[in-house]
């Protein structure tokens, strides 16, 4: 049976990619802009695993993997889930934790591909759905779930998603 490693580079990978949030926010005789910036601090790692009858890895917002079907993990220490830091731009005056919504793809929007290979990931999730941004920052993690199918062909699978950061 083949064995493979996936690695998932979310999109917000780099500084240039990296999602920004606007909103006007109206104090008395003021008016500004307010920007949350989002920064990847952990790619999504589904990590090795034979692929055998096929079914699913899932990888949860706290870093727990698990599998259905008949896939069979293999030992990762790299495997987890994604996670994100999202600050406040340095010069922004606003409020001092500005509310956010974070939304995540939806299912059947993402694959990890090898050549001419796919796999599908899906039910992403976040335990941070509004998350409050203050000077020193807040933290995101983000876990997924990956379907195997059967005799899956090995490769090293890649993708990306991406996050939207909104103020609410």
């Amino acid at each position: 049976m083949p064995v493979r490693s996936d690695r998932f580079i979310p999109r917000a990978s780099t500084a240039v990619q990296a999602l920004l949030a606007f909103a006007l926010v109206l104090t008395p005789g003021a008016a500004f802009a307010q920007q949350v910036v989002l920064s990847n601090t952990r790619s999504l790692d589904f990590g090795r695993f034979v692929a055998g009858s096929g079914g699913t890895i899932i990888l949860s917002p706290s870093g727990l993997r698990s599998r259905t079907g008949g896939v069979v993990l293999l030992n990762s220490p790299n495997a987890g889930q994604a996670a994100f830091n999202a600050s406040r731009a340095a010069l922004d005056p606003g409020p001092s934790a500005p509310a956010v919504i974070i939304s995540v793809p939806t299912n059947g929007a993402t694959h990890l591909s090898s050549g001419a290979n796919s796999m599908a990931v899906g039910d992403f999730v976040t335990p941070d759905a509004q998350l409050a941004v203050g000077n020193g920052g807040a933290t995101l993690a983000v876990g997924a779930t990956l379907v195997v199918a059967p005799n899956q062909p090995p490769g090293n699978y890649s993708g990306s998603f991406s996050i939207i950061v909104n103020h609410q």
